[in-house]
């Protein structure tokens, strides 16, 4: 209802959910939180300036068949720097299909960074190999000689199998994710792994290590791990390690972000420093629906709303008073393509919106509703400047 309630006030609203939000506020309690609703919002307003909540409540009640009001002169200026946006949401996966982006992608041939202008998955075997991976499609990896199938590939997912205890040898493989797309894997061992824009995993062909089953990660990415109390499944990146035995976590460590975190959906986990070696002495421990944060070598546990941070998972951009600051590295993985922000004073302004099915230039004109600057699209690149 918190979306119906923003909906309203955006003007996206239906008839239907129009209704539906009336009925709703005939309860007590709902009005109450309805009133909260507005007050949360009302407080990131830089002028801070009143709402009044009683004409705003009254209105939906008298509001039946017609969606046009006062609320699009009155209220829509006063969350200016709020800027509350809220667009259809659907469940389906988003489909890369920007008509008004041209994405001109230049190849990269270094695995090991995922640029902006890789365009193309790619995966490396353990011989050195790089295949590249058309997610629609379906094809069977081989190694370099042919001899020997690696893994199976099945449009957007690869798939691998165990090959049994008989062989013991270590091979790691490095599927690179570049910007503008998402990938999903299950390894050898059932644990099913979703790779967001700009993400590469270094994982084993065979978990043969008789103490853990380790990843690599930079970049973010879901795991559903498959449960092995004799070996625990442990996720390294650059800040920190993620320790499991089975469970649904995410865990975000991009390059150009000050921090790394881990948000727990099920289960139990725990986060040590990458010096740090795996014991019952070192560590923290998180529950579900906790966030671990590292930031300058320190931990951090706080309580999150899950869904923020596994939209991604459904090709849904959902920001919750984010500084446009992060916002731009986040579309810039989305929609694979650099934007040069020349208008400072924009990057403090925080959006609260989620956005699926949408290219680029939509976005930016729902931004730019609230708070007014232009851009100009080049190709791969955006550039922000003040309004004139």
């Amino acid at each position: 209802m918190k979306t119906l309630v923003i909906k309203y006030f955006t003007n996206t609203i239906s008839e239907e959910e129009l209704l539906s939000l009336k009925i709703w506020l005939k309860k007590p309690e709902n009005r109450a939180y309805f009133k909260e609703i507005i007050q949360s919002n009302q407080e990131l307003d830089l002028a801070f300036r009143q709402i009044d909540t009683e004409k705003a409540y009254r209105h939906i009640i008298d509001e039946t068949s017609e969606k046009e009001s006062i609320i699009r002169n009155v209220y829509i200026p006063v969350l200016k720097y709020a800027a509350v946006i809220i667009l259809l949401l659907a469940t389906t996966f988003l489909i890369y299909t920007n008509v008004d982006l041209v994405q001109k992608a230049e190849t990269n041939t270094d695995t090991n960074t995922p640029k902006s202008q890789q365009s193309q998955i790619t995966l490396e075997l353990g011989d050195g190999s790089v295949e590249i991976l058309n997610e629609n499609i379906n094809q069977t990896i081989s190694n370099k000689q042919g001899s020997a199938i690696v893994a199976k590939q099945e449009k957007d997912k690869l798939k691998y199998e165990s090959v049994g205890a008989n062989n013991k040898e270590l091979i790691y493989n490095r599927l690179t994710v570049p910007f503008g797309k998402r990938f999903e894997i299950e390894l050898s061992d059932g644990t099913v792994v979703q790779l967001n824009s700009g993400t590469i995993l270094k994982y084993p062909v065979t978990f043969t290590d008789p103490n853990s089953r380790d990843v690599f990660l930079e970049g973010e990415a879901f795991f559903t791990v498959q449960e092995n109390p004799d070996h625990p499944f442990i996720v390294h990146t650059k800040k920190m390690n993620v320790r499991v035995l089975g469970t649904k976590f995410n865990v975000s460590s991009y390059e150009n972000e000050d921090t790394s975190s881990a948000v727990l959906l099920e289960g139990s986990v725990k986060v040590f420093k990458p010096n740090e070696k795996d014991n019952l002495e070192v560590g923290t421990i998180i529950s579900p629906k906790q966030q671990a944060v590292i930031q300058n070598g320190e931990f951090s546990v706080q309580e999150v709303d899950v869904q923020k941070y596994i939209a991604w998972t459904k090709g849904i951009l959902y920001f919750d008073n984010d500084r446009f600051a992060d916002i731009v590295k986040e579309l810039e993985r989305h929609y694979n393509l650099k934007i040069l922000n020349n208008y400072q004073e924009l990057q403090s302004v925080r959006y609260t919106g989620t956005f699926q099915y949408k290219t680029i230039s939509q976005v930016l004109e729902v931004f730019k509703r609230n708070t007014k600057f232009e851009y100009e699209l080049n190709n791969d690149t955006i550039t922000i400047e003040p309004s004139l």
